[in-house]
């Protein structure tokens, strides 16, 4: 039987045996065969649907019988008590589930019929367990019925699988033209990206070389030469400011170690004005905010009476540093001085340049210029990295319309049972 239904559902009204469908015939060919699909389940389940309406006729007239029996023998308390109570339930019961119609829908036809199957057998199962004693040939009959109804459903049950089976491959043929036709579309749009970001591409480019040609022109410019002068000026003070410094912080190290050495020795002698000197001095110049000109005014104040114990021979000088340093009172404290003046002086000199810099119409220039530069390099960077994605998903899509096509394929000579040919892009007929 199973076969014979499988072989009903699996016949084609069309297309005939050897012909071929077309891309663009395929949603054509998915809707007739659908339709081709219900029309054999329907007729199929044709002879099911009729009887089984019958059956639910048959049980609607069977309800009216219970409850007329003639015979005025007494019943047991008991089965008079099931009378009472369990018939009007199971009635109530059996009545609401042939309320209404049937769909004219296969699929809802078929889940209304198992619905009142299961409905009826319940009601069976439980108030109406027992009329059996009351009502034994209503019952049997009532039996009879519910089976042949049930033999019928099983029938349409093969069907519905099959149709359902093979409707299912239709829709997913379909669904898998539906996903084709998105990457189609998103595929022309990815080439209408492509166009639009060469044209962006161009325009970025051109911005870009406009840009560079203005920078070379202002690099060539008497303006920007007096700019590269003062570049250089303040580079030159900037290597001067950093040697005086060096300088500078080379008195400080050397001296540090004689002034402590010469500190001892005040101590010593009971000197204590010049002890403290030479106490403030070491805290003054190892301080982190160091007051220079306080240190220079107290190598001066303090020189002659360091020098003293160096004459004596009471404070040696250890190394060529040293020495080199402490020569006289008046060249040792004109060093500290000389060195800090130095130091000022650049640094002025450095800050007017830097700041003549600032205020140069050719260094905003030059600036901005940079600026535009690098802004314009970035957006070019961000245009090709975009379009790198663009091209890795454009290859995606292509492979994945490629799978599409035999995806298609597969699921149509499933669906077609090898009576007709897919000619898919690209083939020939």
């Amino acid at each position: 039987m199973f076969e014979k239904i499988k072989n009903i559902l699996s016949k084609k009204a069309e297309p005939a045996k050897g012909e071929t469908i077309t891309f663009e015939e395929l949603p054509a060919w998915l809707e007739r065969q659908e339709k081709d699909c219900i029309n054999r389940r329907a007729g199929a389940i044709k002879t099911s649907r009729e009887r089984i309406i019958t059956f639910k006729q048959d049980l609607r007239q069977l309800l009216t019988e219970f409850g007329q029996e003639t015979s005025d023998e007494p019943h047991h308390h008991k089965v008079e008590q099931v009378n009472r109570h369990a018939l009007p339930q199971f009635c109530k019961k059996i009545e609401s589930e042939l309320e209404g119609g049937f769909s004219d829908d296969d699929e809802e036809f078929y889940q209304e019929v198992a619905g009142l199957m299961n409905g009826c057998f319940k009601a069976f199962k439980g108030p109406g367990k027992y009329l059996h004693h009351l009502y034994p040939e209503e019952i049997k009959e009532f039996r009879h019925t519910l089976d042949n109804t049930g033999h019928e459903l099983n029938r349409m049950t093969e069907i519905i699988r099959l149709s359902r089976e093979y409707l299912s491959n239709l829709a997913e043929i379909h669904d898998e033209l539906e996903n084709r036709h998105e990457m189609e579309e998103e595929l022309r749009q990815a080439g209408v990206e492509k166009a639009k970001y060469e044209s962006s591409l161009l325009d970025l480019n051109n911005n870009l070389e406009s840009l560079q040609s203005d920078l070379a022109r202002l690099s060539t410019s008497v303006e920007y030469q007096e700019y590269s002068q003062l570049e250089e000026d303040i580079q030159k003070a900037e290597t001067e400011f950093k040697q005086s410094m060096e300088v500078y912080e080379s008195h400080i190290r050397n001296a540090i170690p004689v002034w402590k050495r010469a500190g001892k020795l005040f101590q010593e002698q009971g000197n204590a004005e010049h002890e403290k000197l030479m106490d403030d001095v070491v805290h003054i110049a190892q301080s982190p905010r160091r007051q220079d000109d306080e240190i220079v005014h107290k190598v001066k104040v303090s020189s002659k009476e360091l020098f003293s114990l160096i004459g004596k021979g009471l404070l040696q000088t250890k190394n060529t540093f040293e020495k080199h340093l402490f020569t006289n009172p008046e060249e040792y404290s004109e060093k500290f001085s000389q060195s800090l003046q130095s130091i000022r002086n650049i640094s002025d000199n450095l800050e007017c340049k830097k700041q003549e810099r600032e205020n140069n119409s050719v260094n905003e220039k030059i600036r901005e210029l940079k600026h535009l530069i690098e802004h314009a390099e970035h957006e070019i960077r961000q245009a090709e990295d975009e379009e790198s994605r663009r091209i890795e998903r454009m290859s995606t899509m292509e492979e994945n319309l490629s799978n599409s096509l035999t995806t298609i394929r597969e699921k149509f000579d499933r669906c077609s049972k090898d009576k007709a040919r897919l000619i898919i892009p690209g083939e020939m007929e």
